[in-house]
C-alpha cells in the first residue's frame, strides 16, 4: 500500500499555516526566525510555500523561538492541531 507524503496531508498543511500565522502575528521576519533556529531564511520560505517539508526538530526550535511553554493561546492551537498534549 503506497502512502500519500505527509507534505500533501491536510493536517500538515494547518500545521503550517498555523506556524506561519504566529510568525507573523508576533512580527518576527523569516530572516530573523531562521536565525533563532539555525537555518536559512530561504528554507522558511520553502517550508511555508509548501515546497519544503519541516523536520521535527526543526518543528522543536521554532515552537521553542515562539516562547510556546508561555504563550497558551498557540500551545492550545498547536495541541489541537497534533491531537495530543505537548
Amino acid at each position: 500500500m503506497k502512502k500519500d507524503k505527509s507534505i500533501h496531508d491536510l493536517r500538515y498543511h494547518s500545521l503550517i499555516e498555523a506556524l506561519t500565522s504566529e510568525r507573523k502575528r508576533l512580527n518576527i521576519s523569516q530572516a530573523e526566525l531562521a536565525n533563532k533556529v539555525g537555518m536559512n531564511q530561504s528554507d522558511i520560505s520553502k517550508i511555508e510555500q509548501l515546497e519544503r517539508r519541516l523536520d521535527v526538530l526543526e518543528f522543536v526550535r521554532i515552537l521553542e523561538a515562539f516562547r510556546i511553554s508561555e504563550n497558551k493561546h498557540f500551545s492550545e492551537k498547536i495541541t489541537v492541531l497534533l491531537g495530543m498534549e505537548i
